[in-house]
């Protein structure tokens, strides 16, 4: 497992924050319209940002699949090379672990790729990128062609959107290498095999895994079922934090998980 390696550039707690800050507007514009798939305007977007793009997915959940609503493309209002992906989680913890059947399937979007978890996989290659009050989308292939080769790509996700965001930033590499890149993920599953985890390792280099100790979806699936977790695993643990929820779920939330992270820097989250 590659829990102890270490990426070559320097992980950040205040750009970690920025990134869950995002994370939680994409949950927050979900839960105001969870029908609308292109939502005009999102709800509590950190300010120094503005979403040029939704982005939606055939999001699969058992025997069950739907176009959704699964975060947006951000840039930064005073640096337009500066892009990020962001992608939300489920609505809903414990409903995506008792869906979660852990079956492989190849991942044949990059060379050397494994396999990986059937369902992230499905989500990722249904990747829609959308302008709001747009119909007519862009695939992601399409959408990284447009960006120039100065542009700093940022993939970030929480849960099922890490696993969403490692497949992202591995393929991104693997096919747009010239592109800055870097990846901010909080509580991601298992994504692939050994074989997958040794591919991601090796071609995205500036990754930062941030998971709470008592977590149990970091976890998840399991070694024993053929899976690997990627690096870099930055540790936080809820458990030192007596007022914070005991529970699946609180181990689990991401306003955990930037409490944690503004403890280490002395300040506070809503």
């Amino acid at each position: 497992m590659a829990d102890d390696m270490m990426s070559t550039s320097t992980y950040s707690v205040p750009t970690a924050i920025v990134w869950g800050q995002l994370i939680k507007s994409a949950y927050s514009t979900y839960e105001a319209d969870k029908d609308d798939k292109n939502p005009l305007t999102p709800t509590n977007l950190p300010s120094g940002w503005q979403v040029v793009a939704n982005l939606q997915s055939d999001a699969v959940f058992g025997f069950i699949s739907k176009v959704e609503f699964v975060g947006f493309v951000v840039q930064a209002t005073n640096d337009p090379q500066q892009i990020g992906i962001v992608y939300r989680g489920t609505d809903c913890t414990m409903d995506w672990l008792e869906d979660f059947e852990a079956l492989h399937t190849s991942f044949t979007d990059v060379p050397n790729g494994g396999r990986t978890e059937k369902g992230f996989t499905q989500m990722f290659r249904s990747i829609r990128v959308i302008k709001p009050g747009a119909t007519e989308f862009q695939t992601l292939d399409q959408f990284c062609q447009s960006l120039s080769a100065t542009t700093h790509v940022t993939v970030t996700g929480h849960s099922l959107g890490g696993a969403i965001a490692n497949l992202t930033g591995v393929w991104i590499a693997a096919h747009y290498p010239s592109l800055a890149l870097e990846l901010y993920t909080f509580a991601a599953p298992m994504t692939g095999n050994d074989t997958f985890a040794s591919t991601f390792n090796a071609l995205v280099t500036n990754s930062y895994r941030i998971y709470n100790k008592p977590d149990i979806v970091p976890k998840s699936p399991l070694h024993v079922m053929g899976y690997d977790q990627v690096n870099t695993g930055i540790e936080v643990n809820s458990l030192n934090d007596p007022d914070l929820p005991r529970s699946i779920g609180g181990y689990h939330s991401m306003n955990t998980y930037l409490t944690l992270l503004e403890q280490q820097v002395g300040g506070t989250t809503s």
